[in-house]
């Protein structure tokens, strides 16, 4: 019994062989069948030696599986079932990874990945609508033509454009505007600003919205308001007579010391003067002292009437009072 398993395990390792030298064979069949359409589709590869050396190795440990066959046969039981458990271990890559390491092809790897974002390129307000439109496109000239036209409007524009009035409309609020922002900030060069320009972040307490303040008064003023947003409507008259002499001496001293130092400073806006009460004129001795003569007739007005009526009344008050107290 012992033989005959012996003859039978040999057997079945040999029939073991052969079923790998087909599935070897099968797998170069399909490796050179991928190769061909690899080839088809892109350059070929220069792999022709590694093939050669790859096939040499498989020969030859196929031929060394098939010596170990034959010796096993006149061992015993014990070292056969041994042996048998580890003839068969697969395809050995241990060739083909010196061999890759070796004389094997450098693998070149391609990254065609980019930080920069992709430009998509939108389309116009214009050409959406016309996308969208079911009439035929335009000519794609005109938004050519349109775009020169422009340039060549805006090249010939006038120096008062609408840009270079904005500019001087800019430029004229920061020369109004200058003493108040020089005073909230650290400019060493303001009379009010000396101790702020010592401070590390040359900035004065709530400065931001004292200036908002103050900048919006003198717009509000520039466009022409009656009133001012700063003032206090009941206010005791003394009080109200300090504040006016305070901001009055201010600002003559800050256009005094602007004047001495070279500064230009915005136009200083002049008070309307209150319109003087309407007098009375006087009228000639022949005429009446009520109502107005039209031609020849004298037309008094209800008001008129009204207070002569109230005169008479008082004046008949006044005689009945002093005869009683006669």
């Amino acid at each position: 019994m012992p033989s005959m398993l012996g003859k039978r395990k040999s057997r079945s390792s040999g029939a073991a062989a052969v079923k790998g030298d087909d599935t070897a064979v099968d797998i170069s069949d399909a490796q050179a069948t991928l190769q061909r359409f690899f080839e088809a589709s892109f350059r070929p590869i220069s792999v022709a030696a590694r093939a050669s050396k790859t096939a040499a190795a498989r020969q030859g440990q196929e031929d060394d599986e098939m010596d170990e066959d034959d010796d096993d046969d006149d061992d015993d039981d014990s070292t056969d079932s041994d042996q048998s458990e580890s003839e068969w271990d697969g395809v050995s890559e241990e060739g083909n990874d010196n061999e890759d390491h070796d004389g094997g092809p450098a693998v070149e790897v391609v990254d065609h990945t980019s930080s920069e974002p992709i430009a998509i390129s939108t389309m116009t307000k214009k050409e959406l609508k016309a996308y969208l439109s079911s009439r035929p496109p335009s000519h794609p000239t005109d938004a050519a033509q349109v775009d020169s036209k422009k340039t060549k409007a805006e090249q010939g524009q006038p120096e008062d454009s609408a840009a270079f009035l904005a500019n001087d409309l800019a430029l004229q609020r920061l020369i109004s505007e200058s003493h108040i922002l020089s005073a909230a900030g650290g400019n060493a060069s303001h009379y009010m600003s000396s101790s702020a320009a010592e401070t590390a972040t040359n900035t004065k307490t709530f400065a931001a919205g004292r200036t908002r303040r103050i900048t919006t008064e003198l717009r509000v003023q520039a466009l022409g308001a009656k009133q001012s947003l700063l003032t206090q409507s009941k206010m005791p008259m003394s009080m109200r007579k300090g504040i006016s002499t305070a901001v009055t001496s201010r600002e003559v001293k800050r256009r005094r010391e602007a004047k001495e130092n070279g500064i230009i400073l915005e136009r200083e806006s002049k008070k309307p003067a209150k319109p003087a009460k309407k007098k009375r004129s006087e009228r000639p001795v022949d005429m009446p002292g009520v109502g107005r003569m039209r031609g020849a007739e004298l037309r008094i007005s209800a008001r008129e009437a009204q207070a002569i009526a109230s005169s008479g009344e008082k004046k008949g008050r006044d005689k009945k009072s002093r005869g009683r107290r006669k």
